[in-house]
């Protein structure tokens, strides 16, 4: 039809003069355009509900984003100092940014797929240098889905998966971990995610309403020896057919997901500092269950520092029959430094096999201090003067033993560091603590493909 429209306007160009030829040139386009949007569908109520209801989502999740800068700015910690001031934005973009990437650009869990979760450019949540994250939207409206998750276990220390609610991202609705999974002689597994439970590794996926968030962690105590494996998923269905057009119901809820965890943070980590600022400056608690806040298994003890530069904090620590220990330090918004090119975490235990030394009386020696100490395990604080230290124990964990210890702490002089310390510590010159660091920056690399 276009084509003998444009014919038919070149035949009435031709017949009538020059002066007359844009006045009817203008007069078919304006024909066209109304054929055009005669022939449109003309939306329902329910669309424009529908649309006004997305619309309205997304207004509000930016509006909501603007609370949390302020709840920030409100905050003991942005008050802190400058340092501080600058990282409620880097908190804030790495929010925005989880947000988006996960709980709206993350799918329905139709046709779901593993993503990172947090990496070196998404720092937030208490997040471990030593933890590769990933994770997938699912959802189980119906109580119909099933997934399959398949991968390999790779040669990390831990591995686990965990269930969430996306929306809100506290207490794992389900968790399955290696000790309770079976895998083949190669280290691959199948987890089907189900409301019934089937025969094998099997997590429940219960039904409701909300959407969720299935989370893997492949945990790492050895960088050098230790590799991730691979992890994919798959709903059951999905196989060969052609997905649909996003809905905007769907895509108002995933919005709605994420407004709800952007305005979670803006209370939660502001709390979290205030209370670790309760606590005696340079000192660790004893360990404690993390409880419905993190890993179910896993025990946590913290800490915050102000170190000066001529002061050492020797964290003593004693050896813990468990799958992973591993310790680094923070900010008060609880992100983790540039851990890929700054020496801020050390991994402790498993015999010696871990990062951390052993030393002869049977216990692992972790300095922390804004210069090098010129020791192996180094903590480097420069970046973070006054921070928070996060210690973790992972799986296998004898309940009664691990509660009753509480990490030694000793604030000393950097230049009487030695004195202080076993005989047999390694001493590192620059030269090896740049192997460390190039070491550190070789393993992320091969860790995240891209972040």
């Amino acid at each position: 039809m276009l084509l003998n429209t444009i014919s038919f306007k070149h035949m009435l160009t031709n017949l009538i003069s020059p002066r007359h030829t844009k006045m009817v040139s203008n007069l078919l386009l304006a024909g066209l355009l109304t054929a055009c949007a005669n022939t449109a569908d003309t939306p329902s109520q329910s669309e424009v509900a529908d649309q006004q209801a997305l619309e309205q989502a997304w207004a509000e999740f930016y509006a909501t984003l603007g609370d949390v800068e302020q709840q920030f700015r409100d905050s003991s910690i942005y008050q802190r100092d400058p340092q501080h001031r600058i990282e409620a934005y880097e908190l804030l973009s790495a929010i925005t940014n989880a947000a988006m990437s996960g709980a709206i650009s993350g799918g329905d869990g139709s046709y779901p797929h593993f993503r990172n979760l947090l990496d070196p450019g998404k720092r937030i949540g208490i997040d471990n240098p030593d933890t590769y994250y990933r994770a997938a939207n699912v959802s189980n409206k119906d109580g119909e889905n099933v997934y399959i998750i398949t991968g390999n276990r790779g040669t990390t220390a831990d591995f686990l998966l965990e269930l969430f609610e996306a929306a809100n991202p506290q207490g794992a609705v389900s968790v399955l971990d290696d000790n309770h999974m079976t895998f083949d002689a190669n280290g691959n597994f199948s987890v089907t995610l189900s409301k019934d439970q089937v025969p094998g590794n099997w997590m429940e996926l219960p039904l409701q309403q909300q959407d969720l968030i299935v989370i893997a962690r492949y945990t790492h105590a050895n960088w050098d020896k230790e590799s991730a494996g691979n992890i994919h998923i798959k709903r059951v269905g999905s196989e060969g057919i052609a997905s649909k057009p996003s809905s905007a119901a769907a895509l108002t809820e995933r919005i709605h997901n994420a407004t709800s965890m952007v305005k979670r943070q803006g209370t939660f980590w502001p709390d979290f500092a205030d209370k670790i600022s309760w606590l005696p400056e340079n000192t660790l608690i004893s360990f404690r269950p993390t409880g419905d806040i993190g890993i179910l298994g896993q025990y946590n003890s913290l800490g915050h520092y102000d170190l000066q530069d001529d002061e050492a904090m020797i964290i003593k620590l004693p050896e813990i029959e468990s799958d992973y220990n591993g310790l680094h330090t923070m900010n008060y918004w609880a992100a983790s430094p540039d851990w890929v090119n700054t020496q801020s975490s050390v991994s402790w235990g498993r015999n010696g096999k871990a990062q951390a030394y052993k030393s002869a009386d049977g216990f692992y020696y972790i300095v922390a201090s804004p210069k090098d100490p010129g020791i192996q395990d180094w903590l480097d604080t420069s970046s973070t003067p006054t921070g928070v230290l996060m210690l973790r124990i992972q799986s296998g964990v004898d309940d009664k033993v691990i509660t009753s210890t509480t990490p030694e702490t000793k604030l000393v002089k950097l230049r009487e560091l030695r004195q202080h310390l076993p005989a047999d510590i390694p001493m590192f010159d620059a030269a090896q603590r740049k192997q460390q660091l190039i070491s550190r920056q070789q393993h992320a690399a091969k860790r995240y493909q891209t972040w």
